[in-house]
């Protein structure tokens, strides 16, 4: 085929080409009138063909750029040079609805026979551009996030960041662009296992996430959260990883807190030393604090346990918070002293709110341990001092050189009673005796009960004569019958009485049940003091 005639068909399959192409084709002439408008530009703009061949450009054109439109075409015709001619580019066209369409075209200059025509080609564009303004404020919205974020590619380099990143770390796109993390972020050598850890969460193909010591550009230490999230195509290729960080140096701090003060609790130390370790470690976590503890004694505050120094402290502000019993009543008071600034009102609050439970429960703990210690001690029924006390008692006198007189006594009758109303009754009259004998009992005396009917008094009163009229008003406390449920129940005592210089406590106590018991088998409501002497001279025991 020659030239001329290649050109000649090429002539006859141009407009055909524009008239059916998918993208709209529009012709103008030397006037600025459409000479071809397709089927694909009617779809566009909404107009027939008909209603736009012959008519000047402008009606295709946004009612915003009709002003300016015929002086950059003049301006293009005489010689200058076109913005858009050549070019492809975004352009929100008018239909002739009025609605508006984003529209991608390209604009061409055609000189033929002396006149110039001008070819624009345009095609829909809105999904694409709807895709781009969602690309572009989703880029905004990361961008203004609080939390740092890193775009990295299938072998882990940075591709993207955002300001937050900057801000926690220091470094700009420029400078993070291409690095991988764990070469880029500053690792401190503790924990041992921290660049490890990080460089297999770099490599996880899901989900995942941990935590991290890590320093910033100014030297800052700060544990951070990272969580990487791999993002797919449609053919599961790994096209890009999103790391996430956070940073939770102060939810460390409060865990460390925590963790310290509930190991200190399982040590069970005393009271005032488990406040003092409270303290001491709100002051770990709140720089250039001063704590104080207060436990609530009968509504009034009692001091409990401060913290190690009690510097003064500059610009100083107070906080204060009760520390409640599971049952919300007041049992103490958490004072927290803070120079203004040194922390956030909101990580204080944080730290008191856990520092007051942590308190609540060591308050809890001790509470316990002197319930328990009561119950080791003390009679749970009378309130008495029971046999572990009068041992520790006893033992410790004997350690002074101390030689008390011990009274053992034994409540006569009392099956009477529980055979005449039961063993409520009789626990009753029991505590009745118990407060005759404390209506007597003087402040050198101690009382105990040892088991059952059985009581015991220590005196240190040890001539023969205080310690036979001590007998006697014993005997008498319970002359008068007991009343219960109106009936009188006449009881009386088996008492007996022991005393020797140096004897150890097990002698006192078995040689005066030696002699309860004697007394008891003759018929009770009596006393017998032994007498130590014919003991040692192996003689028959003397009673008196």
């Amino acid at each position: 085929m020659k030239l001329t005639d290649a050109d000649n068909a090429a002539d006859g399959i141009f407009f055909p080409a524009l008239e059916q192409n998918m993208m709209g084709a529009v012709l103008i002439n030397e006037n600025d009138e459409v000479m071809f408008f397709n089927p694909a530009a009617e779809k566009l703009w909404g107009y027939k063909r008909e209603e736009v061949i012959g008519n000047n450009i402008d009606m295709l054109i946004p009612r915003d750029l009709r002003p300016a439109h015929p002086e950059y075409i003049r301006h293009n015709r005489e010689g200058g040079k076109a913005r858009v001619e050549g070019m492809s580019r975004e352009l929100q066209l008018e239909k002739k609805d009025g609605s508006k369409i984003w529209t991608r075209f390209a604009l061409s200059k055609v000189s033929a026979e002396g006149k110039v025509y001008y070819l624009a080609l345009v095609r829909d564009a809105s999904v694409e551009m709807a895709q781009k303004e969602q690309t572009r404020q989703l880029i905004i919205a990361v961008d203004h996030l609080d939390r740092p974020v890193i775009v990295l590619d299938p072998e882990r380099h940075i591709v993207q960041c955002n300001r937050a990143f900057t801000e926690m770390f220091g470094y700009c796109i420029s400078e993070a662009s291409g690095m991988q993390p764990d070469t880029l972020l500053n690792i401190p050598e503790f924990p041992a296992d921290n660049r490890i850890r990080l460089q297999q969460l770099l490599w996880k193909t899901a989900r995942d996430q941990d935590e991290f010591l890590l320093l910033t550009r100014t030297g800052e230490k700060i544990w951070i959260k990272a969580s990487i999230s791999p993002v797919y195509d449609v053919l599961a290729h790994l096209q890009n990883l999103v790391m996430t960080f956070s940073d939770i140096t102060e939810e460390r701090q409060i865990r460390q807190l925590e963790g310290n003060i509930l190991a200190a609790m399982c040590s069970s130390p005393p009271f005032h030393e488990m406040g003092e370790i409270i303290c001491r470690n709100i002051e770990s976590v709140l720089n250039e604090s001063h704590v104080s503890l207060f436990a609530l004694r009968n509504g009034m505050p009692i001091h409990w346990a401060s913290s190690s120094h009690g510097a003064e402290i500059q610009n100083a502000q107070s906080w204060s918070a009760t520390i409640r019993q599971r049952d919300g009543a007041p049992a103490g008071i958490l004072q927290i002293k803070t120079s203004s600034g040194a922390e956030t009102s909101a990580f204080i609050e944080r730290v008191a709110d856990i520092s007051q439970h942590m308190a609540a429960l060591a308050l809890e703990q001790e509470k316990s341990r002197q319930h328990i210690e009561q119950l080791i001690q003390f009679d749970p029924m009378t309130g008495l001092p029971n046999r572990n006390n009068l041992h520790n008692y006893l033992d410790d006198l004997v350690d002074k050189a101390v030689s008390p007189v011990v009274y053992l006594i034994g409540v006569d009758h009392i099956q009477d009673v529980i055979d005449s109303l039961g063993y409520a009754w009789a626990d009753q009259a029991l505590l009745e005796v118990v407060n005759r004998f404390r209506e007597k009992l003087k402040p050198d005396q101690y009382l105990c009960r040892i088991e059952g009917t059985q009581f015991v008094l220590v005196s240190l009163e040890n001539d023969v004569s205080n310690i036979t009229q001590i007998a006697d008003e014993l005997r008498n406390v319970v002359s008068k019958p007991i009343m219960i449920d109106d009936k009188p129940f006449p009881l009386t005592l088996s008492i007996g009485i022991s005393y020797d210089l140096g004897k150890n406590r097990d002698y006192l106590l078995s040689t005066a049940h030696n002699a309860m018991d004697y007394i008891r088998k003759n018929g009770g409501n009596g006393w017998q003091f032994f007498s130590p002497a014919d003991e040692r001279n192996g003689k028959k025991s003397v009673w008196f």
